[in-house]
């Protein structure tokens, strides 16, 4: 199920519409459709977006009305759009909604390789029904089901690296059946549970119970019918896949292609999957798998909605993690009566919830840091505080572990960050990304001082390292406080800012950021 993009411009209705952006993207296959009526994105996520959800091979169709006049929120919705897994846009009445669509918007869209379709301006005439009905004729001509886990893991290969997991790829294969998906352990256990469609009052596992049904065989009763198959796996041992579709019968290559497909993915993201441990229920929450997590928080009795704390700890080597995660948890459970702490790829996730204590929890990760015996074993602990939902943990995971690698590069002399700081420097690698012109632009800040060493070695010293505390740069560089105050007042006056004011000095911060990038 499911048309290439650049076959979809063939028809009649989109025949005059212009590709605008994203032209290395046409050859997606787009497999549903659907409205853009609300275009704010602050606005959608605040009161519509639907947690642990993923739109692959969804194509919009807006006129992004709500925010005409503001390019900030049109870019901000290219990139949740792209973020969610769509495909484009179908961009109806420019040159009467929106006057005329913002080259930069159209910059974003190009660098996500996200599909713009622009239908013809300034034509009133344009009628929505006329795209729907031709595109979705398309999307739902009857194809060989031959190809169905080619097709799913395509789509799970153009996910973020984060997102592809067994229950992704199962919701991806719950759109293109149209039918509800379950995968149990030996015991009959729910591991991951999809339905179809998503807002199905059906209780799907109670319909499982209540109907026994033989190996390999599918059967009918009423409106449903149902094919089960046991599955073996060498890590996870006995699993049962139920699917289960209303009105129509699944075809046997169809239960084939499911059953085929759901070895694959449990080879590829399935390692112990049906494991009920706090490693796996991080996992789940890392993976976007909200069924898995949501029954394994249920068996160890982790409340995963009072998290609102998570540290990170970027370990040096783990040959003393054991110890390390005995120590923090020791630490940390006399704070908060919600404590997960897990190891992933060199990292120590710390998720918290249900503070114990009135006084304020922000200075505890600085506190263990001093009292810690393994400070030399941790590289870097970075505090992320508010974390709303588990969507939150995931984001939040997800950014630090991509900036990581240049934090020694940035703060030469620190351990102890904030996830704001990390927000920083994410801004800052995506200045170095963005070409020889933008850095130029943001180290012409600090021309006027770039042929000076001391000075350079003090500034970023006393922005990065110090927090612009005068004490701590004099100590760090074995100098007189004296002796940095002094230096701090001529590099103001030769930059033009005084870099004691945080208003004036945010500027230099970055451009200093990008100073030790390039020059590491």
């Amino acid at each position: 199920m499911g048309v290439k993009l650049k076959d979809l411009l063939l028809l009649p209705s989109l025949r005059e519409a212009e590709v605008i952006a994203g032209h290395n993207s046409l050859t997606n296959t787009v497999t549903s459709l659907s409205f853009l009526e609300v275009s704010d994105m602050d606005f959608f996520n605040n009161n519509i977006a639907l947690e642990h959800e993923y739109y692959a091979g969804e194509l919009v169709i807006t006129s992004l009305f709500s925010i005409r006049n503001d390019v900030k929120k049109q870019c901000d919705t290219i990139r949740y759009l792209h973020s969610v897994g769509e495909v484009g846009m179908l961009l109806y009445y420019v040159g009467i909604v929106i006057p005329k669509l913002s080259p930069e918007v159209i910059k974003v869209a190009d660098e996500l390789d996200f599909v713009i379709i622009l239908m013809p301006k300034n034509n009133v005439s344009l009628r929505y029904n006329e795209a729907i009905v031709e595109i979705m004729s398309e999307i739902l001509k009857e194809k060989s089901p031959d190809n169905i886990v080619n097709e799913v893991l395509e789509k799970a290969s153009l996910l973020p690296e984060h997102l592809r997991s067994v229950e992704m790829t199962l919701k991806i294969l719950s759109d293109i059946l149209r039918a509800n998906i379950i995968l149990t352990n030996a015991d009959g256990q729910v591991i991951n549970q999809i339905k179809w469609p998503r807002n199905s009052t059906m209780d799907v596992a109670q319909f499982v119970k209540q109907n026994p049904i033989e190996d390999g065989l599918q059967e009918q009763k009423d409106e449903f019918s149902f094919y089960y198959k046991e599955i073996y796996h060498k890590d996870n041992g006995v699993l049962n896949l139920y699917l289960i579709r209303e009105h129509n019968l699944l075809t046997q290559v169809e239960c084939e292609q499911a059953v085929e497909l759901v070895r694959v993915s449990l080879n590829l993201w399935g390692k112990k999957h049906g494991e009920v441990s706090e490693y796996a229920l991080l996992q789940a929450i890392l993976n976007d798998e909200s069924e898995k997590m949501y029954r394994l928080a249920k068996s160890l009795a982790v409340d995963v909605k009072a998290i609102d704390m998570m540290w990170l700890l970027q370990l040096k080597d783990l040959q003393q993690e054991k110890e390390i995660k005995a120590e923090l948890l020791e630490y940390v459970a006399k704070f908060y009566r919600t404590c997960v702490v897990q190891v992933v790829d060199n990292q120590l996730v710390v998720l918290l919830g249900n503070y114990r204590h009135n006084d304020s929890e922000l200075e505890l990760s600085n506190e263990y840091m001093n009292i810690t015996q393994y400070q030399e074993q941790i590289a870097s602990l970075v505090l992320c505080p508010r974390m709303r939902n588990t969507t939150d943990v995931r984001n939040t995971y997800q950014l630090v572990s991509e900036v990581s690698a240049q934090v020694p590069t940035v703060f030469k002399a620190r351990k102890n960050f904030s996830i704001s700081e990390m927000r920083q420097v994410a801004y800052a690698i995506k200045m170095v990304q963005s070409g020889e012109a933008e850095v130029e632009g943001w180290l012409a800040l600090l021309e006027p001082i770039m042929d000076n060493q001391e000075y350079m070695t003090t500034l970023c010293s006393f922005l990065l390292d110090s927090s612009a505390d005068f004490q701590r740069c004099s100590e760090l560089l074995f100098i007189h406080k004296n002796t940095v105050k002094y230096r701090i007042k001529k590099i103001s006056e030769l930059l033009g800012y005084d870099v004691t004011h945080f208003s004036e000095s945010y500027e230099c911060y970055i451009a200093c950021m990008i100073y030790c990038m390039i020059n590491r």
